[in-house]
């Protein structure tokens, strides 16, 4: 499946690296730069649908490359992730052309929703592109990450549910570890988890996702190993419509 690009400029290599790896695992292609002219050029060679930057940069100062990409690139998506925060800075950079200003110590989560949302505006994915699969009575969206119930609306999880969840459907039919879902649900390197973390989440989700929590069908435990989500087409009761 074809999915949004996001090019992340940011010279601060830690940083870049921890943002390239996050916004990796949300389900997007990643490139990434230090320099301000070095993203100018690969823009032009390549627009993606989202820049995020940097405001000081070593080669170029951040504000003027977001003058110039929204100059050359109006359908793109433009973030500032700066350590900048008083009020005539942020002015200045949404005035410059940003579509929003997140200031540093960034939270990776509100990065991301802002991400999402800006995609929803700027995304180049194709909208007929298989982007979904069914779960029991619910419907996934891998592409905008979320997930439907029967009657069309949202069920809210978290994003190391989220993150666990598709962990399970990577794997779907088969047995995985906890220790393989606690990689799949790590969200940065700041954030700690360990394996009673992952039993933490099983628990919500079939709270969530079962009719009946207590016996699950959809996610099943196998003793001694891990967890399994059930194939397709093997729920059968989870499909009843509840009482």
């Amino acid at each position: 499946m074809f999915k949004d690009r996001i090019l992340v400029v940011e010279d601060a290599p830690e940083l870049r690296e921890m943002l390239e790896l996050y916004l990796q695992e949300a389900g997007y292609a990643v490139e990434s730069t230090a320099l301000g002219r070095e993203c100018l050029r690969l823009v032009e060679q390549d627009p993606p649908s989202l820049v995020l930057l940097d405001i000081g940069l070593p080669d170029i100062d951040g504000l003027s490359v977001v003058a110039r990409l929204r100059a050359s690139s109006p359908n793109m998506g433009v973030m500032l992730v700066t350590a900048r925060d008083d009020d005539f800075d942020r002015i200045v950079g949404l005035e410059a052309g940003a579509d929003c200003y997140l200031t540093k110590p960034v939270n990776l989560r509100v990065l991301l929703a802002q991400v999402r949302s800006l995609m929803r505006r700027y995304g180049k994915a194709a909208p007929d592109a298989p982007s979904g699969l069914r779960l029991g009575r619910f419907q996934v969206d891998l592409l905008y990450r979320r997930i439907l119930d029967e009657h069309g609306e949202d069920v809210s999880l978290t994003p190391g549910e989220f993150a666990l969840l598709i962990g399970l459907i990577e794997r779907r039919g088969k047995v995985v570890s906890r220790q393989q879902l606690l990689s799949s649900m790590r969200m940065g390197p700041d954030e700690e988890a360990d394996l009673r973390t992952v039993d933490t989440l099983i628990g919500r989700l079939r709270r969530k996702l079962e009719r009946s929590p207590n016996r699950p069908l959809l996610i099943q435990t196998v003793y001694g190993k891990g967890y399994r989500l059930a194939a397709e087409g093997e729920i059968v009761e989870e499909l009843a419509p509840s009482s």
